[in-house]
């Protein structure tokens, strides 16, 4: 199947809209089986995958306050679904711009949240969240490269499968528009 370009009249707010929502629904699945993956993994702790909740508890620490385990979790899944939105839309805005094939733009965006959160610069190894690359155990990295591999792909196809349903959409809309004015 061939991918098709941004429909030309098409406003940046309806794919920031498919972006987001793709996000959200990509967000599902990838801790599925990052849970999945650390519960498969005969040495890795089942915690290991529970990024968000210990984010927040690093936060909480910081700040001193004092939230219950229950706080962490509803925290780190708002902050889980928020983060998947804002990915979705940055896709978005990334397709109008390049468009790329999802087999593509998925890899790519999962090396880029890499980066930004699991690298010696990212914000999880930054905080101390996640350890040092240099000391992390394999699994972990292992862990961490799922999150976001799988996330970027649920995320790519799932965005094209919207574009394409839309453009297929407008096409058949169009076929009855000009069959009705003859």
């Amino acid at each position: 199947m061939r991918r098709q370009r941004p429909m030309p009249n098409e406003p940046a707010r309806a794919a920031l809209v498919r972006g987001v929502c793709a996000g959200l629904v990509a967000g599902v699945p990838q801790v599925v089986l990052t849970q999945l993956e650390a519960w498969l993994l005969p040495t890795t702790a089942r915690h290991s995958a529970d990024i968000g909740p210990r984010f927040v508890q690093r936060l909480d620490n910081a700040l001193d306050t004092d939230l219950e385990r229950e706080h962490h979790w509803l925290i780190a899944g708002v902050f889980h679904f928020a983060y998947a939105a804002w990915w979705g839309a940055c896709y978005a805005l990334l397709q109008r711009w390049r468009p790329a094939q999802p087999h593509v733009g998925g890899p790519l965006l999962a090396a880029l949240i890499y980066l930004l959160a699991f690298s010696p610069w990212g914000a999880a190894t930054q905080t101390r969240t996640e350890q040092p690359v240099e000391r992390r155990p394999a699994r972990e990295t292992l862990l961490h490269w799922t999150a976001a591999l799988s996330f970027s792909l649920c995320l790519a196809y799932l965005y094209d499968r919207l574009h394409t349903d839309q453009a297929t959409y407008v096409q058949r809309l169009s076929v009855r528009v000009e069959g009705v004015s003859r």
